[in-house]
C-alpha cells in the first residue's frame, strides 16, 4: 500500500504538499495539520466499462420503498440502488430515530447494516424497542467508527447502509482528529465508492454548525447524491424535512413529521391551519415547496410602539420582505405604520421562501391593523416595489390545493384565471376595497 503525506488547513480543507505558516485561501495562521493517506488495495479492482443503453432501461426500476410514503413522494419515488444520502439536522432532532425506522422497514425485505460510531449497540436496541420496530433479525449493529473497519464489513449480502455519524469516523492512517476537515472527507469518500460499486444506497447522518450548514468539507455535499436537511424547533414536535439536492429528482421538496413516543410519524399539512374561524390578523396562502403545494396561515399583529423605533418582527417569513412589504404599504395604500410594531408569523413553525406568500402577509397587516377579521380568505401573489400585485408560478395547481379548503374569497393577481369565488388584484390601492377597509385610523 503507498502512502501519501501532505498537509490540510484545519480551517477551510485547503491542501499543500508542502508546511505553510499561513493559510493561501483563508489566510488563518498555523492551521496547516499533516495527514497521511494510505491507498488501499480494493482500489485496485478494475472497473468494467458498460453500455449506456442498458443502463438507461434501469435508471427508474427498483426503487426502494422507505416506509414513509411523503419520503418516497420526495425523492421522486424511493432510494435507488447506489444512491448515497446525506442527512443533517441539530442534536436530538430526530436523524437517528429516522434512520432506525427506516432501517426496521426495509429489513422486511433487505439485509441492512447499521453502524453507530456514537451510541453503543445496546443503546440503538433500546431504541428500536421503544419504537416497536419489527424484523430485528436483517438489521445487524456495527458498532465502529473505522471506516475501513466498516468497508470490510460491508459486503453484497446488505442491501441499505447508515452511518451515525459522519463526523465521529476515525482513520488512523488519516491521523486528524475525528470531525476534522480530513477525516470527514476521507471516509465519506470511501463509503460513497464503496457503495457505488455494490449498488448498495446508504445514509450518511452529519452534524451541522452553528450557521445551519453540515459540519465538514464542502466536497462532501458534492460527493453524494442527494442532501436532506432535517429541521424543526425544539419546543415542538413538528419536524420538517427538506431535500436541498437530488440527482435523481427535483430538488425543494420537503415533507412534514411528527415526533411521538413510537419514534416519527409522517401528518398532512390540516395542522398548518386554523379550522375554526380566525380572527382579525390572519389570512391564507399556498406556497410552493419544490413541487408540491402547500397551504400555510399567515398572521399579523400590530400595535402601538413603546419606543421611539418600532419593532418589526418575523417567525418564518424573511425579515427583510417584511420591510420591504411594510414600506409598500405605506407609500401606496398610504397606511400609518411608521409608529407601530408589526410581528408576523408563519403558522406551525415554519419557513417559507416564496414570494406568493407577499399579498398574504399584506393582509394579515391590514387586517390587524383595521381589526377587520377576513374570515375564510386566502391570498395569493407577489408584491412589487411600485405596488402592483403580480402573477405567481403554477397558479392552478395552487388554486387545486386551496380548493380542498372551504373558503369565502381567494384574492389573485389580476391576470390570473379567476373562478366564481376569487377577486382579481392590479395594486396594494385596490386591496383596502376588496378588504372593505374604508379608512385606516392614523393615531
Amino acid at each position: 500500500m503507498k502512502k501519501i503525506s501532505y498537509f490540510v488547513c484545519e480551517n477551510c480543507g485547503y491542501e499543500s504538499p508542502k508546511w505553510f505558516g499561513k493559510c493561501p485561501s483563508c489566510g488563518a495562521w498555523n492551521t496547516a495539520k499533516q495527514v497521511t493517506h494510505v491507498e488501499g488495495e480494493w482500489r485496485k479492482n478494475v472497473v468494467e466499462p458498460v453500455s449506456l443503453t442498458g443502463l438507461v432501461t434501469k435508471t427508474d426500476s427498483g426503487r426502494i420503498q422507505t416506509g414513509f410514503s411523503e419520503l418516497d413522494e420526495a425523492l421522486n419515488g424511493g432510494l435507488l440502488p447506489g444512491q448515497v444520502i446525506l442527512l443533517g439536522g441539530e442534536p436530538g432532532i430526530g436523524k437517528s430515530s429516522l434512520a432506525l425506522q427506516i432501517s426496521c422497514h426495509l429489513a422486511s425485505t433487505f439485509k441492512v447494516l447499521y453502524v453507530t460510531a456514537e451510541e453503543s449497540a445496546e443503546q440503538v436496541g433500546y431504541r428500536a424497542a421503544r419504537f416497536g420496530c419489527r424484523f430485528k433479525d436483517n438489521v445487524v449493529v456495527l458498532s465502529e467508527n473505522d471506516p475501513h473497519l466498516v468497508l470490510n464489513a460491508l459486503d453484497s449480502s446488505y442491501k441499505f447502509l447508515i452511518v451515525d455519524s459522519l463526523q465521529a469516523m476515525y482513520s488512523e492512517q488519516v491521523g486528524a482528529y475525528p470531525g476534522s476537515i480530513a477525516q470527514v472527507r476521507t471516509a465519506a469518500s470511501l463509503i460513497t465508492e464503496r457503495c457505488k460499486q455494490l449498488s448498495i444506497p446508504a445514509l450518511l447522518i452529519a452534524h451541522i454548525t452553528k450557521s445551519g450548514e453540515i459540519a465538514g468539507p464542502k466536497m462532501v455535499e458534492h460527493l453524494v447524491d442527494t442532501v436532506i436537511y432535517f429541521e424543526g424547533e425544539t419546543n415542538t414536535d413538528y419536524r420538517v424535512l427538506r431535500i436541498v439536492k437530488n440527482r435523481f429528482g427535483p430538488s425543494g421538496e420537503m415533507c412534514i413529521f411528527e415526533m411521538t413516543e413510537l419514534g416519527l410519524k409522517q401528518i398532512d399539512e390540516s395542522f398548518l391551519i386554523d379550522t375554526e374561524e380566525p380572527p382579525a390578523g390572519n389570512c391564507l396562502s399556498c406556497v410552493m415547496e419544490g413541487s408540491k403545494p402547500l397551504v400555510v396561515q399567515l398572521q399579523a399583529l400590530v400595535s402601538k410602539a413603546r419606543s421611539v423605533s418600532p419593532r418589526r418582527v418575523s417567525s418564518g417569513y424573511d425579515l427583510t420582505r417584511l420591510l420591504m412589504l411594510i414600506a409598500i404599504l405605506e407609500r401606496q395604500a398610504r397606511l400609518s405604520l411608521e409608529s407601530r410594531d408589526v410581528y408576523v408569523n408563519v403558522m406551525g413553525g415554519l419557513r417559507i421562501t416564496d414570494t406568493a406568500a407577499d399579498l398574504a402577509v399584506a393582509c394579515a397587516i391590514v387586517s390587524s391593523l383595521t381589526e377587520v377579521p377576513l374570515g375564510r380568505t386566502a391570498a395569493v401573489g407577489e408584491i412589487s416595489l411600485d405596488g402592483r400585485i403580480r402573477p405567481v408560478h403554477r397558479i392552478k395547481n395552487r388554486l387545486d390545493a386551496l380548493s380542498k379548503i372551504e373558503l369565502e374569497k381567494i384574492l389573485l393577481p389580476v391576470s390570473s384565471d379567476v373562478a366564481n369565488n376569487c377577486h382579481a388584484l392590479r395594486d396594494v390601492r385596490s386591496l383596502l376595497d376588496v378588504l372593505g377597509v374604508r379608512k385606516i385610523d392614523s393615531k
